[in-house]
């Protein structure tokens, strides 16, 4: 160790306090950092799984008018070849077809206007959660009655419905054009944790679906996962031109959600916005213990500039408590967020039923490790505190022996 270091270290053990809670404000700061990006990165993987793994799906394929025209009539005419080509995909993880139609639930108590859903149930089972969000009664079946009719349980209780209860479907058929009414029974009901599935979906099995909305075999919608969620927003990839053509369109979920999309880029600038708030006030903690570290050695450094120190070697010692302080205060603050990210992941963040820009956080937020949290945030702490060291720098390397002496005086 050089005399510079072995002073600086001298010097920063002086006033021990000073020095303590300046490494605080530094270490405090990164493991804020740390944490806000980990939890902001939770969030966003919680609010896409919310948006898509829940039911719609990482990606949809539909026909190019529906999406802008809402036309039940604008259907996939041919969907067994869309059916065999998703088959052969190898990014897809799961599909099922749907038909979709606006039609009314109604109960001897109340009625309610809806989106009807016709499904695969096996097919289904692997695309969406409403399989696994059952709190009542049970999944849809293949092999069970025609009438089987799966709703959530916020439009349960607007029914005052219970399992077995009658309920009257009415969609609108494509080829009568007249309201088409068939009779239910409720076989489940299902809990998703968001109150816009949970009160404004019906599900029916995919043939009845079909039957009473005219479309013979054909279906508004097939909703699939791939492998990795985060090819759905790879617009390079050449699955959505496969996948394509001049009568239907795949589209990922940041096509089909783009204010979500949009929201989450502006979430991730939250990181940028935070960090520049911390490093200022970091930095005016930095520059304050440091000039008062200055202000009571103004005689040393005077006599030290008299007997011929150079004003770059005094320079170079501020620099160099500042380097010290940054790296001590980074490894505790290091060490802080490992602990508070992991504590917190374990434990988790329930936001309850809180919706953000339409979209219900229907799980509990778990903060994540991220390389950038070890690597490019202590980086830029340290940066930061070797900027704010330097107008202390400059100011000590600047003092004038004779005034600094005389005042000592």
């Amino acid at each position: 160790m050089g005399l510079t270091s072995r002073m600086a270290l001298r010097n920063l053990s002086r006033n021990r306090r000073r020095t303590l809670l300046t490494a605080m404000i530094i270490s405090l700061s990164l493991t804020a950092l740390m944490f806000t990006d980990a939890l902001i990165q939770g969030m966003t993987d919680t609010m896409v799984r919310s948006a898509t793994r829940l039911y719609s799906g990482d990606a949809q394929i539909h026909h190019r008018e529906f999406l802008a025209r809402q036309d039940e009539s604008r259907v996939i005419d041919d969907p067994e070849t869309v059916l065999n080509q998703l088959a052969r995909e190898p990014e897809v993880d799961g599909y099922a077809p749907r038909t979709l139609a606006f039609g009314m639930v109604s109960s001897a108590a109340n009625n309610r206007a809806v989106q009807v859903v016709g499904v695969d149930p096996d097919a289904e089972a692997g695309v969406s959660k409403i399989a696994d969000a059952i709190i009542a009664g049970d999944y849809l079946s293949d092999d069970g009655p025609v009438t089987q009719l799966l709703i959530g349980d916020r439009l349960a209780q607007l029914l005052e419905a219970d399992i077995g209860d009658r309920i009257v479907v009415s969609v609108n058929n494509q080829i009568t054009e007249s309201a088409e009414q068939q009779l239910f029974r409720v076989s489940g009901i299902f809990h998703l944790n968001a109150r816009a599935m949970d009160e404004n979906l019906a599900f029916i099995r995919l043939p009845e679906a079909q039957s009473m909305m005219g479309v013979g075999d054909a279906v508004h919608e097939i909703a699939f996962n791939l492998t990795t969620a985060s090819l759905a927003t790879n617009t390079d990839l050449g699955l959505w031109q496969r996948l394509s053509n001049e009568r239907w369109v795949a589209q990922g979920w940041t096509e089909l959600m783009p204010q979500l999309a949009t929201m989450l880029q502006l979430t991730n600038s939250s990181t940028v916005i935070a960090g520049v708030v911390l490093f200022f006030l970091a930095g005016l903690g930095v520059i304050n213990g440091l000039f008062m570290s200055i202000y009571e050695r103004t005689y040393e450094f005077g006599v030290l500039l008299a007997i011929g120190t150079r004003r770059r070697q005094l320079f170079r010692l501020i620099m160099t408590e500042g380097l010290i302080l940054a790296l001590g205060a980074i490894l505790i603050g290091l060490v802080l967020g490992v602990l508070l990210i992991t504590w917190s992941a374990s434990v988790g963040i329930d936001y309850g039923s809180m919706e953000v820009s339409g979209v219900a956080l229907a799980e509990i937020i778990r903060p994540q490790h991220r390389f950038i949290q070890y690597s490019a945030l202590p980086f830029w702490v340290l940066v930061m505190t070797l900027v704010a060291c330097i107008y202390p720098a400059i100011h000590a390397a600047r003092i004038v022996p004779a005034k600094a002496l005389h005042k000592s005086l």
